[in-house]
Parts: structure tokens; sequence; C-alpha cells
């Protein structure tokens, strides 16, 4: 899954050797502000045809945050 979204992360970001670890947030990508933070989330819920809530994506603090949210949601869709 880490590495799904790590399409995911380059697509946003535009840069095919961005690397994402379960520790990586906001304050490590250069370009993470609100407008690009919205469409990562939208695109992540393409992904992994998944919905977050408001509040599920308030609690986001880094990747590990994403990664365990995705998987909580993913394993309510099987």
């Amino acid at each position: 899954m880490q590495e799904r979204l790590q399409k995911v992360f380059r697509k946003v970001f535009n840069n095919n050797n961005l690397i994402i670890t379960l520790q990586t947030s906001a304050n490590d990508i250069k370009m993470w502000d609100s407008i690009t933070h919205m469409e990562l989330i939208s695109e992540i819920e393409v992904e992994f045809n998944i919905v977050f809530s408001f509040d599920q994506v308030m609690q986001f603090n880094n990747v590990g945050d994403m990664l365990m949210t995705i998987e909580k949601l993913s394993q309510n869709h099987k």
C-alpha cells in the first residue's frame, strides 16, 4: 500500500524522485500546502476507492497516519 501511496505523492507533487516514509509530513515537502493537501486527499481517495471523513483528514499528522486510515477503510470495503 505504501508503494501505491508513493505513486500518488509523486503524481500530486510532480516529482518522480520523491520518497515518502511513515514519518513524512507536510513540513518535509516544500510544495505541500493546503491546496496540494486537498488534491492529495482527493487522489488518494480515487486510487484506493475510499472516502475520508473530515475528522480523519484533520487527524493526519504524517504518511503513517494516512496509511493506517487507508488500510482501515480498505478493509471495510472487502
